[in-house]
């Protein structure tokens, strides 16, 4: 089973902090050289935009037009709203795998996908997957919690990247 690295995730999300609840809607553009993630709140509260590049530089755009940057997003996060979500680790936990590099504990259904992951002091909990997904069983609903900190994510679609054709696809040879 290959794992997926290019993507276009359509997302709801509800978020739960101290300082209340967020219900926001999110898309996520990922390939080998960039990523763009748009948060988009509801009630014209407006679009945030987190963008990164191979340089590892990520900004963060706010509706007013305001725009910051940091080395990490969770820390762009923490700087611009207070309080952060796990993009880092999220790239791997969207996909049912954990991140590399750090320690974890991981629990499994019985066909092989995760149930659970936790790492760096976040529950990942796997509660449903797409079943018609050819390249890896690809998660549907995910819940994340950590400290006072709840996501909730239902992935409405997935959207992989064509396989790249060949120049056997594009010109066939006939017997």
């Amino acid at each position: 089973m290959r794992l997926v690295d290019n993507w276009n995730i359509y997302a709801r999300a509800a978020i739960t902090v101290e300082s209340g609840a967020y219900n926001i809607s999110l898309r996520w553009e990922r390939d080998a050289r960039r990523y763009m993630m748009l948060l988009d709140a509801p009630f014209g509260q407006g679009v945030f935009r987190i963008d990164a590049d191979a340089a590892d530089r990520y900004r963060l755009r706010l509706p007013d037009g305001q725009v910051y940057d940091n080395s990490t997003p969770e820390a762009l996060l923490e700087e611009v709203i207070g309080w952060s979500l796990p993009i880092s680790g999220l790239e791997y936990w969207i996909r049912g795998v954990p991140r590399p590099g750090s320690e974890y504990t991981r629990r499994i259904y019985q066909d092989g996908r995760a149930r659970s992951i936790g790492q760096d002091r976040w529950v990942i909990d796997y509660l449903d997957y797409f079943s018609d997904t050819l390249e890896a069983p690809l998660p549907r609903r995910i819940k994340l919690a950590r400290d006072e900190l709840t996501l909730k994510l239902v992935i409405e679609r997935w959207q992989l990247p064509a396989a790249e054709q060949t120049p056997s696809d594009l010109f066939p040879e006939f017997n």
